[in-house]
């Protein structure tokens, strides 16, 4: 039943929408979803009308029941019923970047391990396709590991040869330090030129340029260390011991009096800001 819908809606997404769905494309191709460009359009707008027709329904039965007046039941429903409808399009054009990103991010964060081992491999002198059907085993490379399938992969089933398979995952390859990489591959296989060599001075920048970042990260952390003692150490401290001497002799802050304000900034504003700052730690810390 849905699968006309999807292929309608599709053709629709396409012809209408085409300039906003284009980077879509684009990042569908890199992300290795196996879902058909119009398929995933037809899926997404498919979706984002019922969503809007449920929704929509929904209020309109949820407020008709409450004696709500019929102009601000319409109103509300067609506002609610929108919002929704254009929150699950912006995430199903999301997706798909927010793959690109993740992968990305796995491939540069495992790069230099990668191609350590790498170097290590090709120099006992095996073939490329050895070199990367070996790296393929080892899952802890993420989706280095997963590229290096990918490279296989053509080769066995597809039977393109090594330097078209490798050249077909570096188009796709959401990482632009990686796509140079394997095109630096197929320019060493295509001049004749020592490929364990390229692999050991591509190792050796790569585990320089990890520990650069890794560097520069520690110095970042010094810097959040003292905003932590200053804000969230010494000013709480000091937050305290005001109110402590200001309780004595009475009054109030923001309507509230002295102890319940204490109250709050112990139990609440403080808890609310260290999770607040560890939360930022978390998330700015690179995967490098």
């Amino acid at each position: 039943m849905l699968k006309p819908m999807f292929i309608f809606f599709g053709r629709f997404g396409i012809r209408y929408f085409a300039g906003w769905l284009a980077p879509v494309k684009e990042e569908l191709l890199k992300s290795n979803l196996n879902i058909l460009f119009e398929v995933y359009v037809g899926k997404m707008i498919t979706i984002a009308v019922l969503a809007f027709l449920l929704t929509f329904n929904f209020i309109t039965f949820a407020f008709t029941i409450s004696n709500i007046e019929f102009t601000l039941t319409i109103i509300s429903a067609i506002i609610l019923a929108g919002v929704v409808s254009a929150s699950i399009l912006t995430i199903y054009h999301s997706y798909p970047f927010h793959l690109l990103t993740s992968k990305k991010n796995s491939i540069e964060a495992n790069q230099p391990f990668a191609l350590n081992h790498m170097a290590a491999i090709a120099a006992s002198g095996v073939p490329p396709f050895v070199v990367f059907k070996l790296l393929s085993a080892v899952p802890e490379y993420g989706e280095i590991s997963n590229e290096s399938k990918r490279i296989v992969r053509n080769v066995d089933t597809f039977g393109m040869d090594m330097i078209t398979a490798i050249r077909n995952v570096a188009d796709r390859t959401p990482s632009v330090e990686f796509k140079q990489f394997l095109y630096g591959i197929i320019a060493t296989i295509d001049t004749g030129g020592d490929l364990k060599t390229y692999l050991q001075n591509s190792a050796k920048d790569a585990l320089f340029g990890y520990r650069l970042r890794r560097e520069k990260y520690l110095q970042t952390l010094s810097t959040y260390a003292d905003f932590y003692t200053a804000v969230l150490i010494a000013a709480p401290l000091f937050f305290v011991s005001v109110l402590s001497i200001m309780s004595l002799i009475g009054g109030q802050i923001f309507g509230l009096n002295i102890p319940d304000a204490m109250r709050l900034g112990i139990f609440a504003m403080i808890p609310l800001l260290n999770t607040v700052f560890i939360a930022f730690i978390h998330y700015t810390q690179p995967s490098l």
